[in-house]
């Protein structure tokens, strides 16, 4: 499921009749076959068709997850503050911070941004965000990659740095920037949204769909059948 097995799996690995991944590097010989991905996201529009003649300011759609991500939560607003009104935000607080993010932007002079706890319709969320600024847990970079969309990550500080290698292959297709916790600062983060034209979005969303694998669930599939006919 990540870029780099974990212990669990690297032993299963070594009794297992086949072994699949959802990026490259996590096994050398395994077959790539990415994760399974959400068919309401599977069914956005491509980038091209989905972002043509969009204009006013650029749609970011934070995503802190269910229990939220501090460092999201604090950093975010402040970025607000020096963008202004070239960005409008959607921004998932996670479980108890809607209202302290929301005090938050407020306090920064940007209450006009949206806060909810959760997103329960994540494709419509995505649907409607220019770039997305997230963690890089397995599933969330697949499913970006699916929807084709451009991407800020900060990965989950982790010891074998699960979340930086889950997402390393957005950032090389140059779909994605990927910012280490104590790199994500609001001038870092400000400048580089401050950066990104709508015409560079829409090619880093174009790169990001490239590099996914909509197919995800029929190559495993495939593979368990075959498997289980042997």
């Amino acid at each position: 499921q990540n870029g780099i097995a974990g212990l669990t799996n690297q032993w299963l690995a070594k009794i297992a009749t086949t072994v699949m991944q959802a990026f490259p590097g996590a096994f050398p010989n395994a077959e790539v076959v990415g994760n399974p991905v959400r068919t309401d996201v599977l069914a956005l529009p491509l980038p091209q068709v989905r972002l043509a003649g969009r204009d006013g300011p650029i749609r970011v759609l934070v995503v802190g997850g269910s229990q939220g991500a501090r460092v999201l939560n604090q950093t975010m607003p402040q970025v607000a503050a020096r963008l202004g009104d070239t960005v409008t935000i959607w921004h998932q607080s996670g479980k108890g911070a809607q209202l302290t993010v929301e005090q938050a932007y407020a306090g920064a002079g940007q209450p006009q941004h949206k806060v909810t706890e959760f997103i329960d319709d994540m494709a419509a969320a995505y649907a409607w965000a220019d770039v997305v600024v997230c963690r890089s847990g397995a599933l969330t970079v697949s499913e970006i990659a699916a929807a084709g969309l451009p991407a800020i990550f900060v990965p989950f500080q982790h010891k074998d740095r699960q979340q930086y290698w889950n997402a390393l292959p957005l950032e090389n297709a140059g779909a994605a920037k990927i910012f280490e916790q104590p790199q994500f600062t609001v001038e870092a983060v400000a400048d580089t949204l401050a950066g990104w034209s709508r015409e560079a979005l829409l090619t880093m969303a174009e790169r990001a769909r490239a590099v996914s694998i909509p197919d995800a669930t029929e190559r495993v599939a495939s593979e368990v059948s075959r498997v289980a006919r042997t």
